[in-house]
């Protein structure tokens, strides 16, 4: 799964917000009006947040 599927909203849009801000990955999804209806995508959504977050800081990238 690449996105809430009820809200319409891809997780890499909820990343892109994430790596701006400290706050929860799912406070972010939530604004964002993701998981939040049916909520079966919150797992896949959270893995996928994390995996890309973690591969940004093998990659070098200072941010993440």
């Amino acid at each position: 799964m690449i996105k809430c599927h009820c809200a319409e909203v891809f997780f890499e849009y909820v990343l892109s917000a994430v790596k701006g801000t400290n706050n929860p990955v799912l406070e972010i999804a939530r604004e964002l009006g993701a998981a939040t209806t049916c909520t079966a995508c919150t797992s896949d959504l959270l893995n996928y947040v994390s995996k890309r977050l973690e591969e940004s800081v093998f990659a070098g990238n200072s941010a993440y």
